[in-house]
């Protein structure tokens, strides 16, 4: 594990190790009271070339269960038949609009919007997607999903999916005719968090850009729309994702967990769109919002997976102490864990329900 490789604990220590990848020899050397925050061989599906590459084979065995994802081309990979696609649209006078993502980065950077193919132009790996023209708005804002989905067995395919979670808003009006406002198209916080309209009071979405899944559901009461339907088509498609990966991954142990951030847009015939799944969603807060959800989902992460104050003591025993209590997989440099002793950010609270099923569902 790298320096950046870092766990956070809540309330008492407990050995959480949060990382990014992990080689074959740090599976092994994992301890009993350590838990790894990534399976071997789940990066198919969080590299979005590699993800709608999967999906597309599904749907030519499958069909119409896996038309969940817009249209998709791998570049410079299949730059041709892209290329071919758009002469085939202007033969019959169609024109898509089209957004373009690197392969494998996050936060919204690199993305642009664009009609005409010489607007086309990537420096890595990217994939080139039919933008979806007709998304869901709310008081004439665009957003989309993040929810959080827990697997613990891919072995015995066990997935929780997280009932809370968070309505990521664009801060500028949405409008086709303005491809170049990233405020207006982009819905990462990352993004938005620098508007000029981040604060302002926007009808109905209120200030900021960023609502719980349980504000959603309110609204949706409101409006008189079949939120619940809606929310187990997203569970479907979070379904279908897994299925093929299930078959690819090696266990090393219960020591192992996934936490997924799947980016799901709907749009205004309330049909949910896979946009991408993020292998190691953000955890930190810069709002009310988020700690409403973030620290419930952490606290409840810890009981998943099996923590307790057994492995707390032992993960102290076996602690440095420094500004935070720093303890290792191995006494070597570059496999790193973090576990405050004192207070955190997230503070657990003290439950008698083991698995919290209120806030989940397998």
């Amino acid at each position: 594990m790298k320096p950046a490789n870092t766990g956070i604990c809540t309330g008492k220590a407990l050995s959480l190790i949060l990382g990014s990848r992990y080689r074959q020899s740090e599976y092994q050397s994992c301890q009993s009271y350590q838990r790894l925050n990534h399976f071997p061989s789940t990066a198919m599906i969080t590299k979005k070339d590699s993800l709608f590459r999967l999906l597309r084979t599904m749907k030519g065995i499958y069909g119409s269960a896996y038309d969940f994802f817009p249209l998709t081309y791998s570049v410079p990979t299949e730059f041709i038949k892209f290329v071919r696609h758009v002469q085939d649209e202007s033969e019959k006078d169609e024109k898509s609009t089209w957004i373009c993502k690197p392969a494998d980065l996050s936060r919204g950077r690199g993305i642009f919007v664009f009609r005409d193919l010489h607007e086309l132009s990537y420096q890595s790996s990217a994939i080139v997607q039919r933008y979806v023209p007709n998304p869901w708005l709310i008081s004439g804002y665009k957003f989309d999903l993040r929810c959080y989905v827990l697997v613990r067995s891919f072995t015995q395919l066990t997935v929780y999916f997280y009932e809370e979670g968070l309505a990521r808003f664009a801060t500028s009006r949405f409008d086709m005719s303005s491809l170049d406002n990233k405020f207006s198209h982009l819905t990462n916080t990352s993004i938005n968090k620098f508007s000029p309209f981040l604060n302002s009071d926007k009808d109905e979405v209120g200030p900021g850009c960023k609502w719980t899944i349980a504000q959603l559901r309110s609204y949706c009461e409101a409006k008189n729309v079949d939120f619940q339907k809606l929310w187990q088509r997203i569970k479907n498609i979070v379904i279908l994702t897994l299925l093929p990966l299930a078959q690819e991954v090696k266990e090393h142990s219960s020591s192992c967990f996934e936490l997924y951030g799947f980016d799901v847009l709907v749009d205004e015939n309330l049909k949910p769109w896979l946009l991408e799944v993020n292998m190691s969603p953000a955890l930190s807060v810069d709002s009310q919002v988020d700690i409403d959800v973030k620290q419930a989902l952490l606290e409840d992460i810890i009981d998943l997976i099996g923590l307790d104050e057994q492995d707390a003591d032992q993960a102290m025993r076996h602690a440095e102490v420094s500004r935070l209590i720093v303890g290792t997989v191995k006494p070597t440099a570059n496999a790193t864990q973090v576990c405050a002793g004192k207070e955190t950010f997230y503070k657990r609270q003290d439950t008698d329900d083991p698995v919290p099923r209120k806030r989940w569902q397998i």
